[in-house]
């Protein structure tokens, strides 16, 4: 699994209630070789110290114990359910006792560091906070004769092949064929209807998609004519971030339709650089603003931020208070990634009680609350320590 399968659904399912402990475990991984000797060695480190706080840890059922550490916490049982041909950067795995083994792929554009959280439900907190660093995107490619549909991030573009992905004329009849040009004939009566008919079908199931995907941009790729008559009968209108004027680019490989596409990327961020500063001023103004890690946190913990801007390289580690709305940042050092792997995963006792999450964990307690997160480049917040926020309120 990737995090471009992350509906909220599928959080949903991830973060429901399980039998403690629900085990987390999060590494860095090399994102050409996947499974690579650094990979295994690291994996091992992360099972063994499971095994080891199941072993410690009072609160575990025997019966739970046992399952996990004899059946589930197996580094060729986990090697076994990823997938292999979509390397990334990292890689997080949920174990729990009597449910299969998930491994998710994510790109993580920070450095992650390895851990194992014991927990009442699996935290796919790192997961949603490494898919907003990916900058997800939709791309719809139009054409009369097959529409497609991407999900794409800074690193990789992929076509969705489920829920109706790619979308295929229907065919009523032999002598009413695909709603396209009949080879060296005119157009057949009732063309034009037809090809409007195939993209009202079309438009229905790209709605469905972009509720599974709030809040993703969607660019729209093809012909002059079939964007105009698409953006005629389209209902999410209002969704289409950019377009681009190309005919063929239902045949071309993913990576090609990427390079066509990155110009118009690029302006895209660009832009969203520029909205997520200026909105930040506005609030400034309009005494809507909140800047630095700590008063973010707390006016994320109370629900109260619109808009949460953040600095793509951003590491925060820091104590948090029980009722969960202060933060006391603590210096730790950052985390070892590859090609360096840490030996032993166990923190050092003096930073026992510090997350090193803080950023991921804003990231998804922000989303969880409605907010819009934006992340920009290193430098775009100097005064803020790197975070800052507009708030409703």
């Amino acid at each position: 699994m990737h995090t471009s399968d992350l509906t909220p659904e599928v959080r949903a399912a991830l973060s429901k209630p399980r039998p403690y402990p629900a085990i987390t475990l999060v590494m860095p991984t090399d994102p050409d070789f996947p499974f690579s000797e650094k990979d295994r060695i690291l994996l091992r480190d992360l099972v063994t110290e499971a095994k080891r706080r199941l072993a410690d840890d009072p609160g575990v059922d025997r019966d739970a114990r046992l399952e996990l550490r004899d059946h589930r916490l197996d580094p060729a049982a986990i090697e076994e359910a990823g997938d292999p041909f979509h390397p990334d950067d990292a890689m997080v795995v949920y174990v729990a006792a009597n449910e299969p083994v998930q491994v998710w792929r994510m790109t993580s554009l920070a450095a992650v560091e390895p851990r194992v959280e014991f927990a009442t439900s699996f935290l796919t907190r790192y997961l949603v906070a490494a898919e907003q660093r990916s900058k997800p995107y939709l791309v719809l490619v139009l054409d009369q004769e097959m529409c497609r549909l991407y999900h794409g991030s800074v690193r990789r573009l992929e076509q969705v092949q489920s829920d109706g992905w790619p979308d295929a004329p229907r065919i009523p009849s032999p002598e009413d064929a695909l709603p396209g040009l009949i080879p060296h004939s005119a157009p057949y009566e009732g063309h034009e209807e037809r090809v409007e008919q195939y993209l009202r079908t079309v438009d229905k199931r790209l709605g469905e998609t972009l509720r599974e995907h709030d809040g993703v941009p969607l660019f729209v790729v093809g012909g002059d004519k079939i964007l105009s008559a698409f953006k005629n009968i389209t209902g999410y209108g209002d969704r289409i971030t950019g377009t681009l004027p190309l005919t063929g680019m239902d045949h071309v490989p993913a990576k090609d339709l990427a390079k066509r596409l990155q110009p118009v990327l690029d302006e895209y961020r660009r832009g969203q650089v520029a909205d997520a500063v200026s909105a930040l001023d506005e609030g400034l103004g309009q005494g809507k603003y909140v800047g630095g890690p700590a008063e973010v946190w707390t006016a994320v913990a109370d629900k109260r931020v619109d808009r949460l801007v953040v600095e793509e390289g951003l590491f925060l580690a820091g104590k948090i208070t029980g009722d969960g709305r202060e933060l006391e940042l603590v210096e730790v050092e950052k985390p070892v990634t590859l090609p360096d792997p840490k030996p032993d995963v166990q923190p050092p006792a003096h930073t026992y009680g510090v997350a090193t999450d803080i950023v991921e964990q804003l990231v998804d307690r922000a989303i969880e609350s409605g907010s819009r997160v934006v992340f920009v480049p290193d430098g775009t917040l100097p005064s803020a320590g790197g975070v800052a926020a507009v708030t409703r309120y």
